[in-house]
């Protein structure tokens, strides 16, 4: 497991305990499986990124918060940080066309 998915996995549990939400409400929320949730956050499986926006709307946060809320990011390089305002700016554009 890479460190994005290692941080975009702390980020959901902390983000989804802090609604105090369970992974099977969260999963019921999403429209997902039950397991689906806890599979991710295990590590087992991974987001498609319909579900990523979805878990975002559902836990009222931007879907970038998802990977950066406590990543490397907060203290990355420049590039690194251009990288971020890059992924923020795409996903805008995409929820913007998908409305």
């Amino acid at each position: 497991m890479n460190q994005y998915q290692q941080e975009f996995i702390q980020n959901l549990k902390e983000l989804r305990c802090q609604k105090q939400f369970s992974q099977a409400k969260l999963s019921e929320l999403c429209n997902v499986a039950t397991g689906t949730i806890g599979n991710i956050e295990c590590g087992i499986s991974k987001p498609s990124f319909d579900l990523i926006l979805n878990m975002a709307r559902v836990l009222d946060v931007h879907p970038a918060t998802l990977f950066s809320k406590h990543s490397s990011f907060a203290s990355a390089d420049s590039e690194n940080k251009k990288m971020l305002q890059l992924i923020k700016q795409q996903i805008e554009v995409f929820l913007e066309k998908s409305e």
